[in-house]
């Protein structure tokens, strides 16, 4: 695509919610928050930690282990929350959040 193509059409996309009336979120530009894998990573590194690696290799078979240990609950919990982290976020206008 060409440089003045994407600005162009961005353009158009913004005439086009002008013109229908498209109400926008603010939407946080970068927000853990609203990324439930954020969570799948702290809770693996907590695993991790409580088994007190020493060396690179045990970090390296702990997450192997401790993946392979992950089960859909603990997947869906993070899953399920997300209506309440989006009122949270729009609530805070963008901000931080207890997610």
């Amino acid at each position: 695509m060409e440089d003045g193509a994407s600005s162009h059409t961005a353009k158009l996309t913004k005439k086009a919610h002008a013109a229908h009336k498209v109400i926008r979120m603010k939407w946080p530009a970068n927000s853990p928050d609203l990324n439930p894998i954020e969570n799948v990573w702290c809770l693996l590194k907590y695993r991790i930690g409580k088994r007190f690696p020493k060396t690179e290799e045990e970090v390296r078979r702990y997450i192997e282990e401790e993946w392979e240990k992950m089960t859909v609950e603990d997947f869906q919990k993070y899953v399920r929350s997300m209506p309440k982290r989006i009122k949270a976020v729009i609530a805070a206008e963008g901000g931080s959040t207890k997610w």
